[in-house]
């Protein structure tokens, strides 16, 4: 689009524009706002605040006073950006005191006979600037040349992701039904408040951080959510919810704000301010039979602390990086809280857990690293059921309803329960009627991804690993119903032809040994293959084992991690030396190594112990490093000041270097 350019005005007319601009930029674009997403919302109340007793013109009026009303109102407006994008972009695109005026007028629309849509928005829009001549005649003016404005929402988004999350991560998102007002509108119906509640919604669905999710999926999800968990959504966006105009409006803007998200939990206080502590169930099954235990996720700012209970003080501690707590002293049993619940109280956490249930679901945990108690379930995901004598009609009831046949259970060391074997279930509403049909009122199903995998030769058994398959033992692609039409799920960006009962055959397609993308619509995941390792020539083939290439030594007791090509973290449990090796050999304690398995995508493994650093490549990748989450910066601000020298691959890992170095800001780094 070209704009022809306009008179320069006297820098009086812009000196409450400038002023604006700076407010707003310390507001909603600071330091502080670094990795979080951006909420440029604004209404009245929000520009009284920003305004304080500050002497200066309104924000419509600052704006008004710059713009060129004789033709593109715009043009002044856009000029200075494009000198600004010609220059060093030291700050966001001065625009902002427009765009907030736009945000503005949607924030102020309310319904009327003509509806909410692009005719009341000018209408509000002329308002908000008030231009001082010429009344009702400036709206088809802002109305024909508001593309303008559209292109400096791009300007903004662009600065925002070229600043790498250092200002704050974009939520600006084009809506295709309101392809020009959308991008304001949007903005106006989500408050800064309005988003721990939202991370709460996306925890209860068991979304991650960045996990492809389609808007749509999101807000139907979210108006259900909605209704039972009204608390912390603010009305303005509870009212566009369950608007059929405006609540289109949020896909694009939930999309954005699940892909910003850093995977970290709001505030979530009880017992006068104590953060609450997630405790959950485990089923762990090795080669002695089931184990069962207790798995806490670490919460923010909390390393360590001492939660009394009528048995006892649980001790919790946590190391930075670390996902879980490890538990000790007297921790609860298993059986007497699920019979008569657990209250625990500490310095900063509380745990309250209700006694008396029935029925756990239980879904698979890398993290726990075993079967772990959930309240949500989806298609296509394996899950088993932990159930005690009264409990097992409600559980018949589910099984028969979603067309599963009754298996023996087995005994788990809990005296009264039981657990069923792996179940998957495949049609979403039999489900929701199910559990509904089955009175089990904790337990609550949530959309499905649209396609998984199932069947296949897995490597290992790890639960790190379950994407991990034989070469020739591809597993089978399922497909929900929804994205069985033609051209709609690929594999490595060719298109699968889907059978009408959704399972997609992967076997006999000439897929290569490595990593491969599964997609449907906007979701999509990978998986490995890897080629078998064949016995040398005239030797006998001993029991399977991992070739040596797939595993490594890691010290006991040191913070290992594995690095990837994109710069992302993938954590290690931290291990011990078993407590027979301590008692046994006490001399010879420290200094021991473990091996573990090696994912298929690690090209280095670091190391950080008493000893000092040690970087190790695994394989030979250059880096390609995307947005790196903010445990993934914290990590990498320990080492990136870690220099290598006499091996092949210092000039490698320099490279490295150089691409984490470009993920922050101007700094220090911790040197370790």
């Amino acid at each position: 689009m070209t704009i022809a350019p306009a008179p320069r005005r006297p820098n009086s007319y812009w000196s409450a524009f400038e002023w604006w601009q700076d407010r707003l930029a310390r507001a909603f674009f600071g330091e502080d706002r670094k990795d979080t997403p951006v909420l440029f919302f604004i209404d009245q109340a929000e520009l009284k605040t920003l305004q304080g007793g500050h002497p200066v013109e309104e924000l419509g009026t600052a704006v008004s006073s710059v713009l060129a009303w004789h033709n593109n109102p715009y043009t002044p407006v856009v000029d200075r950006c494009l000198s600004w994008r010609r220059g060093r972009q030291e700050g966001p695109p001065p625009c902002l005191p427009l765009l907030a005026a736009a945000v503005l007028a949607a924030a102020n629309m309310v319904r009327s006979e003509r509806g909410p849509g692009a005719p009341a928005y000018y209408t509000r829009l002329a308002e908000v600037l008030r231009p001082s001549w010429g009344g009702d005649q400036h709206d088809g003016r802002l109305k024909s040349h508001y593309e303008a404005v559209v292109v400096l929402w791009g300007y903004l988004d662009e600065w925002l992701r070229g600043q790498k999350g250092a200002h704050g991560l974009s939520t600006i998102r084009e809506n295709p039904t309101y392809r020009k007002i959308g991008y304001a509108q949007s903005q106006a119906l989500v408050r800064v408040s309005d988003h721990a509640a939202l991370i709460r919604f996306f925890q209860a669905c068991s979304l991650s951080p960045g996990q492809p999710v389609s808007g749509a999926l999101l807000l139907r999800e979210l108006k259900s959510w909605s209704v039972v968990n009204p608390k912390g959504l603010s009305p303005r966006l509870r009212e566009a919810l369950h608007s059929q105009t405006e609540s289109h409006l949020l896909e694009p803007l939930l999309a954005a704000l699940l892909e910003g998200w850093d995977g970290t939990s709001p505030q979530n206080h009880i017992d006068g301010g104590l953060t609450r502590l997630p405790l959950r169930l485990v089923l762990d099954e090795d080669f002695t039979g089931w184990e069962v235990r207790w798995h806490a996720e670490t919460v923010t700012s909390v390393d360590r602390d001492s939660l009394r209970h009528p048995g006892g003080t649980l001790e919790l501690a946590a190391d930075a990086g670390d996902q879980a707590y490890t538990l000790s002293g007297a921790i609860p049993g298993v059986a007497q809280v699920l019979r008569t619940g657990l209250t625990a109280r500490g310095a900063k956490t509380a745990v309250r857990l209700a006694g008396g249930r029935e029925v756990l679901a239980l879904h698979e945990d890398a993290v726990a690293g075993g079967w772990t108690e959930t309240e949500l379930l989806t298609v296509f995901e394996r899950y088993r059921f932990l159930f005690t004598p009264s409990g097992e009609s409600r559980i018949r009831g589910l099984l028969s309803d979603t067309g599963h046949r009754w298996s023996r259970p087995e005994a788990v060391p809990v005296p009264g329960w039981q657990v069923t074997p792996e179940l998957r279930f495949t049609d979403e509403s039999a489900l929701s009627i199910a559990l509904s049909r089955a009175g089990l009122h904790s337990i609550r199903q949530v959309p499905g991804r649209g396609v998984s995998l199932r069947n296949g030769l897995r490597v290992h058994k790890e639960w790190h690993h379950r994407s991990l398959f034989l070469h020739g033992g591809e597993p089978d692609a399922v497909v929900s119903e929804e994205f069985r039409k033609p051209g709609r799920v690929t594999v490595d960006g060719q298109v699968l032809d889907v059978p009408a009962d959704g399972v997609v055959v992967l076997r006999g397609r000439g897929l290569a040994a490595g990593r491969h993308v599964l997609a449907a619509g906007t979701t999509e995941f990978e998986f490995y293959l890897e080629l078998t390792a064949e016995p040398p020539e005239g030797s006998l083939a001993g029991p399977p084992s991992l070739p040596a290439a797939g595993t490594a030594g890691v010290p006991l007791g040191a913070d290992a991690r594995f690095l990837t090509a994109q710069g992302h973290v993938i954590s290690i449990r931290r291990l011990q030396e078993p407590a027979w090796w301590t008692e046994r050999a006490a001399v010879l304690c420290g200094g021991a190594t473990a091996r573990v398995r090696v994912p298929p995508e690690a090209v280095w493994l670091v190391t950080i112990d008493g000893y000092g650093t040690n970087v190790t490549l695994l394989r030979p990748q250059e880096p390609d490093f995307g947005a790196l989450s903010r445990a993934a910066k914290d990590f990498w601000s320990k080492i990136v000041l870690f220099s290598l020298s006499g091996v092949p691959h210092a000039r490698l890992w320099k490279r490295y270097r150089e691409a984490a170095l470009s993920q922050f800001p101007q700094g220090s780094f911790t040197r370790v």
